[in-house]
């Protein structure tokens, strides 16, 4: 038989539901604005129902709130941070390879190219007037701004390697801190979870911080029981799971412990091995395998360190600058030394008019050190007297010849001198392949941009916060509520009756 208050508890049970479903629904809408917030509902089933005698069947005796659950896809959520990954990679490659058109700022007045024409046109000059002293000036001053637009420009590519260096910290000091932020949420959500509840909101903070991180740096996130958690074994759902972040498969964050990567060794550069770069390694020494480390941390270090035709980065412009300087001067050179200037005496031939560094004829720090673009230099012979820029092949025809000078005009047409052909050909080979560098980051960090949106679109279908729907949700949930307290004033009514009229009808 049912007991006289059992009306009571079936609408009370039902009040108490929508009461709390409507709670979520205000936490929901609350929230529609917080980024990486996932919306939550109610779940609920029928109470156990009672027996009924002679199998007239089972009466129903209200619901059950079982659990506060997301709305969450757990396969969108690693599609999304594999695309965000590849989209930190492309966009500070990107950002990058953009800055250093701008050092080589081709094709322009005032690029190496024009410079380097003028300085031809200067040696042309010299060929028809040698023995004037205006036009030797004007030659000294063109070779001058052609060393020191070469020197600008291995300076700006240095400055950016070592502002690369401190980028590649700065992004190492982040990683880290990412780790130790989601090494506290994990021991917090563990904790609350551990009666077999839900840390809606706890587990939100840590997706998105790694949302974020695997814009740095992909990691491979895993959630396991430990096995000596015996309390944990057979539980449902992620109760008593701990989490591990993985960067190549070495763990970064295990469940409420960090291992943070370290910069605090240095190496030295791929381009000068004066300059000293930061190595990474994890904080106990061992060795970190970057091979299969990717996003923008991944972009940084080839930027910084690239030198092969997959992996162009800095030191590969450099050494491909040094290349051009290094067969450039010795071809002037080779002339110039060959010439003879207006002294007429016979030291008057056999000087650089490019040195790696201001050094005088018969120096024997010269001979075997590669003129570069850090160190080229024009002569210090040729920089304190004019008289010593060869532009005669033959002493004998001092001071009208300029064959020598000719000559050195005529390299520009030399498609001998590089692989690529020209001195011009082989600027415009390296601007071009730095161009197509360029445009191919471009275009895949646009795809990679679009690809983004479209896997957060779809999580947002799935898991943003529906103004509309939550709306209608909240009429709805109100509804439930008001029928169940009205329900509960009907059975109040009829107790009423039961306790304070019957037997007194009639009366």
């Amino acid at each position: 038989m049912r007991s006289t208050f059992l009306g009571f508890n079936t609408v009370k049970s039902g009040l108490f539901a929508a009461q709390r479903a409507l709670d979520i629904t205000g936490h929901n809408l609350a929230n529609v604005n917080t980024k990486g917030y996932t919306r939550q509902r109610l779940n609920q089933v029928q109470s156990n129902p009672m027996n009924l005698p002679g199998g007239q069947g089972m009466m129903g005796t209200g619901v059950d709130t079982l659990s506060i659950t997301q709305f969450r896809n757990e396969f969108l959520d690693f599609k999304f941070r594999s695309e965000v990954n590849a989209q930190g990679f492309w966009e500070a490659k990107r950002d990058g390879l953009r800055f250093i058109e701008t050092i080589f700022n081709e094709p322009s007045e005032t690029g190496i190219s024009t410079v380097m024409d003028e300085m031809f046109s200067a040696f042309q000059e010299l060929s028809k007037n040698p023995e004037n002293l205006t036009t030797r000036a004007l030659v000294r001053q063109r070779a001058i701004a052609f060393t020191n637009s070469v020197n600008h420009m291995y300076n700006q590519m240095e400055k950016m390697a070592v502002d690369l260096n401190f980028d590649i910290n700065t992004t190492v000091n982040s990683i880290n801190g990412y780790g130790e932020q989601i090494a506290v949420l994990n021991d917090q959500i563990f904790r609350s979870e551990i009666d077999g509840g839900h840390a809606n909101d706890l587990r939100d903070q840590r997706n998105l911080l790694i949302d974020e991180l695997s814009k740095l740096v992909n990691v491979e996130v895993v959630e396991v029981i430990d096995p000596q958690d015996q309390q944990a074994k057979g539980q449902s759902e992620h109760v008593g799971k701990k989490m591990v972040l993985q960067i190549n498969g070495q763990p970064l964050v295990s469940h409420n412990k960090t291992y943070q990567l370290d910069t605090s060794t240095e190496k030295a550069s791929s381009f000068d091995p004066n300059i000293m770069m930061r190595d990474i390694r994890w904080a106990n020494g061992d060795a970190i395998d970057l091979r299969g480390v990717n996003g923008e941390l991944k972009a940084l270090l080839e930027l910084r360190d690239g030198t092969t035709d997959n992996a162009k980065g800095v030191p590969f412009y450099i050494g491909e600058l040094n290349k051009f300087v290094n067969k450039f001067a010795e071809e002037i050179n080779n002339l110039h030394t060959s010439g003879y200037g207006l002294n007429g005496a016979v030291d008057s031939n056999g000087y650089h008019l490019f040195t790696n560094g201001k050094k005088a004829k018969g120096d024997p720090t010269l001979d075997g050190t590669l003129i570069t673009a850090k160190n080229i230099q024009i002569s210090l012979d040729v920089d304190v007297d004019l008289n010593k820029i060869a532009a005669s092949s033959r002493i004998d025809l001092l001071p009208g010849d300029g064959s020598i000078a000719l000559e050195m005009n005529q390299l520009r047409h030399k498609d001998s001198m590089f692989m690529q052909g020209k001195p011009e050909d082989y600027i415009k080979s390296l601007i071009s392949n730095l161009g197509v560098d360029t445009q191919e980051a471009i275009r895949m960090g646009a795809n990679q941009t679009f690809l983004v949106e479209q896997v957060d679109n779809q999580r947002q279908a799935i898991s943003g916060v529906s103004i509309d729907e939550e709306m209608s949700n909240m009429v709805r949930f109100q509804h439930a509520y008001n029928a169940s307290a009205r329900m509960i004033t009907t059975m109040d009514e009829m107790l009423d009756v039961v306790i304070n009229r019957i037997g007194l009808v009639g009366r």
